[in-house]
C-alpha cells in the first residue's frame, strides 16, 4: 500500500503542476456567465437552464480530461522510460499501475468537485432545489469518467495514443446511442441488428446507463432500483476493465 500511495502522490503532483484545476476554475466561471446570459433570454426557467448547462459541463470536462490526459497516463511513462526506474525498485507493475490510476482519479475528483460546487451554487441562486437525483447524476458522471479512463488506458497498452483516443471516443458515443428506450423501433423486424445490439450489451460498455440528466431536469424522479443497478453495472464493469489492464500490463514486454 505504501508503494501505491507514493506512486499516486507523484502522479497527483505531476497533474496538479499542469494547472488543470486552474483551467477548471475558469471553466466554472464561464459556466456561471453563460447561465446568467442564457437566463436573461428566457422566461420562467432559469434554474432549469442553469442545471442543464452545469451537468453538461461536468460531463464534457470530466470525460475530456479522462480521454485526452488519461491517454498519456501510462504511455508517457513507457516512452520516457520512467517506468523502468520505478519497477526496478521494490514496486510491482500492479502497484505502479494502480498508483497511477488513483493519482489521476484524485485530480478527476477535484475537477468534478470544483465544477459541481459552482454549478450547484448557480442553480441554487436561481431558486433551484438540489434533489438527491442531482447528486446521483454527479456521481454517475464521475463513474462514467473513471470507466472512460480505464478504457483509454487499456487501449494505450495495445496501440498508439491517437488510435486509443479515437477508439475510446467511439465506444463512448456508441455506448450512449444504444439505449433500448430509443432504439426499440429500429430493432423491430431486424433480427440481425437485434443480435448485434445484444452482443454489444453483453460485451461493450453501455454508457447510456449513466445518463439521467433528462430525469433530473424534467421528471425529477427515477426508480431506486434503476439507480442501484446502473451503479452496480458501472462498478463491476470498471473492475473488470481494471483487472484486464493489470493482466495486459503484467504480460507486456517493456524491456
Amino acid at each position: 500500500m505504501n508503494s501505491i500511495k507514493v506512486v499516486a502522490w507523484y502522479t497527483f503532483k505531476e497533474l496538479f503542476k499542469s494547472r488543470i484545476l486552474i483551467n477548471t476554475f475558469f471553466l466554472g466561471c464561464a459556466l456561471i456567465t453563460i447561465c446568467y446570459i442564457a437566463s436573461e433570454f428566457t422566461y420562467g426557467t432559469p434554474g432549469r437552464i442553469a442545471i442543464d448547462f452545469g451537468l453538461g459541463t461536468l460531463t464534457l470536462s470530466s470525460v475530456g480530461i479522462s480521454l485526452f490526459l488519461g491517454v498519456s497516463l501510462i504511455s508517457k511513462e513507457l516512452e520516457t522510460k520512467t517506468v523502468y526506474m520505478v519497477i526496478s525498485r521494490p514496486v510491482t507493475r500492479t502497484q505502479f499501475l494502480i498508483g497511477k490510476i488513483i493519482g489521476f482519479l484524485t485530480i478527476l475528483f477535484l475537477n468534478l468537485f470544483i465544477l459541481s460546487t459552482m454549478a450547484l451554487l448557480t442553480f441554487k441562486s436561481y431558486g433551484g432545489v438540489i434533489s438527491p437525483l442531482i447528486i446521483w447524476n454527479i456521481f454517475y458522471t464521475f463513474l462514467e469518467s473513471c470507466l472512460v479512463l480505464l478504457i483509454v488506458v487499456l487501449f494505450t497498452l495495445n496501440t498508439n495514443n491517437t488510435v486509443s483516443v479515437i477508439s475510446a471516443l467511439v465506444l463512448y458515443i456508441v455506448g450512449h446511442s444504444i439505449d433500448p428506450r430509443t432504439i426499440m423501433y429500429f430493432v423491430e423486424g431486424r433480427p440481425g441488428f437485434e443480435a448485434l445490439i445484444k452482443f454489444y450489451h453483453f460485451v461493450l460498455p453501455g454508457f447510456y446507463k449513466f445518463n439521467i440528466k433528462d430525469f433530473v431536469i424534467y421528471k425529477q424522479e427515477l426508480e431506486i432500483d434503476y439507480l442501484i443497478s446502473s451503479l452496480s453495472y458501472g462498478l463491476i464493469y470498471s473492475l473488470f476493465v481494471l483487472f484486464l489492464i493489470i493482466f495486459v500490463f503484467n504480460k507486456k514486454d517493456i524491456a
